[in-house]
């Protein structure tokens, strides 16, 4: 099948500007009717770049709303959409639209998986030790406090002073972290109204039956793989990738912190995890599994 080419090439998202230019333009992009996708799915099937373009530009917004929940582990949003819309391509070159289910709800696993793989090969890369991330969280709430005062945001210098700190040394934390967008950040439109990334998003996430059959699918499948591990391991995997629902996903660091073991302790652990999943979920008959068995097996 032909590759989208379109809205959603992966260097068109790379900077805060783009990206609220991304954003922007993505909010014009309407939901497909369930018989427009059908038919869009068929025409898709047979190679029509317009069809899949089309498919993929309807399905943008929710990308975003699921890569916002994987900030700060490693990754930018504008990476993290990148690589969760590479998911959404590769969720409708596989889609069959005869079947009674929507994109969204087959796609969604997709989308996962794909940020899920890449803060994973991330975490390998990155070793930011926990007293620098702290350090960082304290200058983003100094700028923050002092953004709100002066309305303008403030230099190394600025910070420096009210945290006694040298411009040099809040220069170097800050650029270690990774910057994550707000889903209150405003972006101005073309004709001077106004919104925020959470007005573009809030409303993409169906709660069909379809969807909600589907999303259980899988929690039984991964469920079951869970059960073969021991208690620790469960917990380290379902903190990683955000199973717990009350929960947003974890990062090594965090986790570590939390149950007190080491940064590549945990990462160990969550690997050889990973490895006793597979060996359960072989063999299956589920699209959805056997990508996450590909990526991750």
């Amino acid at each position: 099948m032909a590759k989208f080419r379109g809205t959603i090439k992966k260097e068109s998202v790379f900077a805060d500007k783009a990206l609220q230019n991304y954003l922007r333009d993505i909010s014009k992009f309407k939901a497909l009717s369930r018989e427009e996708e059908r038919e869009l799915g068929i025409r898709a099937q047979k190679g029509d770049q317009e069809a899949i373009n089309r498919l993929a530009q309807a399905n943008l917004k929710f990308v975003v709303k699921i890569a916002a929940r994987y900030q700060n582990r490693g990754l930018s949003l504008s990476e993290l959409i990148s690589e969760g819309n590479i998911g959404l391509i590769k969720a409708i070159e596989r889609f069959d639209p005869e079947k009674d289910i929507k994109l969204i709800s087959y796609a969604i696993w997709w989308i996962k998986q794909r940020i899920m793989l890449a803060v994973s090969e991330k975490s390998s890369l990155i070793r930011v030790p926990l007293g620098k991330a702290s350090s960082a969280h304290r200058i983003k709430a100094t700028s923050d406090r002092i953004f709100s005062e002066t309305g303008q945001k403030p230099s190394a210098k600025q910070i420096g002073k009210v945290m006694n700190l040298p411009a040099s040394t809040i220069d170097q934390i800050s650029g270690q972290m990774v910057e994550t967008t707000s889903f209150d950040d405003i972006i101005q439109t073309d004709n001077f109204s106004s919104y925020t990334t959470r007005d573009l998003i809030e409303d993409t996430e169906s709660a069909d039956p379809q969807q909600i059959y589907y999303q259980d699918r899988m929690k039984e499948r991964i469920n079951l793989a869970l059960d073969k591990l021991d208690e620790r391991e469960a917990n380290i995997i379902r903190d990683y990738f955000g199973l717990n629902e009350e929960k947003e996903p974890q990062n090594f660091a965090q986790i570590a912190e939390r149950i007190g073991l080491s940064r590549e302790r945990v990462r160990q652990i969550q690997k050889e995890a990973l490895r006793k999943m597979m060996l359960e979920l072989r063999p299956s008959e589920d699209s959805f599994v056997d990508d996450f068995i590909e990526r991750y097996g």
